[in-house]
């Protein structure tokens, strides 16, 4: 079956969500609520520097990325381009989770002590696929089509992180895809991790 790329609608941010839930039961984000999960992808989507595409079949959503055209202060600019609404779902984790709210500022603020890291580049901050279609291509796919939309936006390169440790198949997925590792960092609270980048002119 062909899929179709496109972007996000608000009407399936509901889907997405659930992809993500069941791509990633037990990462922190997840954690934070559905919640949390729709204010994120929202803002992301409605940002002038975020991208939100989706793989449709037949169209049902079944798989996802998330990404900025720019790496540096994107998450900055995202919370004080929607601040009111971040407050208040910041109070509302400090009454339940006071510690996540400690979490995630660090992960969002941390940048890496030895490492001359710009960010000048664009950035994939969440690509998930449905479990009934994982295997099939949809995460390949995504991504070079996301890869598209970075150059013709300008971009020369794309970077994500992923886990340095029992990781081993997603490591080979983006080496398969061209990406290199560019360092590796601890993120909050001892979580270590790869960036990795890819150079858009070389390919």
């Amino acid at each position: 079956m062909p899929f179709e790329i496109k972007k996000v609608p608000d009407m399936d941010i509901e889907a997405l969500i659930t992809i993500h839930n069941h791509a990633f039961p037990y990462f922190f984000l997840t954690s934070l609520g559905n919640r949390f999960l729709s204010l994120y992808y929202d803002t992301v989507r409605k940002s002038e520097k975020g991208v939100l595409l989706g793989c449709y079949i037949e169209g049902r959503l079944v798989g996802f990325c998330a990404a900025t055209l720019m790496s540096a202060s994107f998450y900055s600019r995202l919370v004080k381009d929607n601040l009111l609404l971040y407050m208040l779902e910041a109070l509302r984790l400090l009454f339940t989770r006071p510690k996540a709210v400690i979490r995630l500022y660090r992960n969002l603020t941390k940048k890496p002590a030895s490492i001359n890291d710009k960010g000048d580049y664009a950035e994939l901050l969440s690509i998930g696929v449905d479990v009934d279609y994982q295997g099939e291509g949809v995460g390949r796919t995504l991504l070079c089509e996301l890869e598209k939309v970075v150059e013709s936006n300008g971009g020369h390169a794309i970077s994500l992180t992923t886990d340095y440790d029992n990781n081993f198949k997603v490591q080979s997925f983006y080496s398969s895809l061209g990406y290199r590792i560019y360092y590796d960092f601890i993120a909050y609270p001892q979580r270590r991790m790869y960036r990795y980048i890819k150079d858009l002119n070389k390919y």
